[in-house]
């Protein structure tokens, strides 16, 4: 593990230097693991990102019932339904009007005056085909996955967050604003 870190981190202002973009530093990962002939083995089924991709652990997530995607999602059992441990959310995931995006959390989110998010409806996979686009214009979904994996993401991270931020108030704030009202496609 040395090895690999030391090489990485000697490759990675060279690689940065000729490809000063956003992968840079995996490109060099890439090289540093070529040169000392690291062989790696591939695991598709430990992570899940593009509710539309494959190569990840969504058949993990498809082996959920529709009607229990959100309440399994709000408290994972991984003893009734092995889901992947990584969600590498780089997307945007919405159905309906229901979204997450880490680019849209707001910044005050871990304070003690903003609210929680406001908890999507435990049938959000059955209940909708569409997203709602932010021109307001409904896109039904091409894909019949695309809301169960968007609602699996949307319920287990509005979950998480709304988790995080109470230990948050409970920890630093006198009482704290608990409401769960914060949408995140609307961003109030």
């Amino acid at each position: 593990m040395h090895q690999i870190s030391t090489k990485w981190c000697e490759f990675v202002p060279k690689v940065h230097k000729e490809y000063p973009n956003l992968l840079a530093e995996m490109f060099a990962y890439c090289i540093a693991a070529a040169h000392l002939k690291l062989e790696h083995m591939l695991i598709d089924s430990l992570m899940i990102s593009n509710v539309n991709g494959g190569g990840e652990g969504w058949p993990h997530v498809d082996a959920i019932p529709d009607s229990e995607i959100c309440s399994f999602a709000s408290n994972v059992d991984t003893e009734k339904y092995p889901v992947p441990s990584v969600i590498h959310y780089c997307q945007r995931y919405i159905v309906s009007d229901w979204f997450f995006g880490k680019r849209k959390v707001p910044r005050e989110f871990f304070t003690c005056d903003a609210p929680l998010y406001d908890e999507p409806p435990m049938d959000l996979a059955e209940k909708y085909d569409y997203k709602v686009m932010p021109n307001g214009e409904k896109e039904v979904f091409q894909n019949p996955k695309s809301p169960k994996h968007n609602a699996f993401i949307i319920c287990l991270m509005t979950h998480a967050m709304n988790e995080a931020g109470t230990f948050f108030k409970k920890n630093h704030c006198d009482g704290g604003n608990k409401e769960k009202k914060y949408k995140l496609f609307y961003g109030k």
